[in-house]
């Protein structure tokens, strides 16, 4: 189209490349024998396909143990790899990880913990030469987070022009959904449409930790705030899942 008008060069936006990596010692490769407190590290693979089917470039930089001089070792080079830096762990509470304190000593944070639930503990900095994402370390929160608060970073950064918020659509709950006030609740759904009319139904378990839930999930059924428990029959707000989480 661009040649049949005769025109020779157009400006265009690079694909974004993000570098991104686990970090825990609780951590390890598929393959490997598994020993007392150890799992396997699955974010790595929900988190490579959300950046590039999303149409960006990914860069994995594996599992990072928990040391401050390792782990500074891998912030340099993924920012010097990179424009975006996402890694997942690190970032909650009480945990035995070094993740905010090294982004604060080379870089700044810009926010962390939100509202929200799975992904409360996620947090957003800036690096010397590139930005800085950190996902919790449970699989649902880290894919959640990816989908919803990072996305649009790098929607921004590919130059989307008419990127939008994710559209809401009423539908009806064929099951109750639990929920406590206080956060801003994502939780798994399954929608169908029965009468030209948007219905949902829960996933089940809607722990952090199962996975399964969100493999069976094909929208989210986003919970406002201050709201309780949801009852069967009422309407809620659903997201379908757009074409990066099929």
């Amino acid at each position: 189209m661009i040649a049949t008008l005769g025109i020779s060069k157009v400006t265009v936006y690079r694909k974004p490349k993000v570098a991104f990596f686990s970090t825990g010692d609780e951590l390890k490769p598929l393959g490997e024998p598994l020993k007392d407190g150890q799992i396997y590290d699955s974010n790595r693979y929900g988190i490579k396909p959300l950046i590039e089917n999303f149409g960006c470039e990914a860069v994995d930089l594996g599992i990072i143990p928990d040391c401050p001089e390792k782990l500074k070792a891998a912030f340099e080079q993924a920012q010097n790899l990179a424009d975006v830096v996402v890694t997942s762990g690190g970032v909650s509470v009480g945990e035995a990880d070094y993740t905010k304190d090294i982004l604060e000593e080379i870089g700044q944070v810009g926010f962390w913990k939100l509202a929200i639930k799975p992904g409360k503990p996620f947090a957003f900095g800036k690096l010397s030469t590139a930005w800085f994402c950190g996902l919790p370390g449970n699989p649902v929160s880290a894919v959640l987070t990816m989908y919803v608060l990072v996305q649009p970073l790098l929607a921004k950064l590919a130059g989307h022009t008419d990127w939008k918020e994710p559209e809401s659509i009423p539908a009806v709950t064929r099951t109750a959904f639990k929920k406590s006030p206080g956060r801003t609740d994502y939780q798994r759904g399954i929608y169908s449409i029965e009468d030209g009319k948007f219905v949902v139904e829960t996933t089940g378990n809607q722990s952090s930790g199962a996975f399964r839930s969100m493999s069976l999930a094909n929208c989210f059924v986003v919970l406002e705030r201050e709201r309780g428990k949801v009852e069967q029959g009422e309407t809620v707000q659903i997201q379908l899942f757009n074409s990066t989480l099929y």
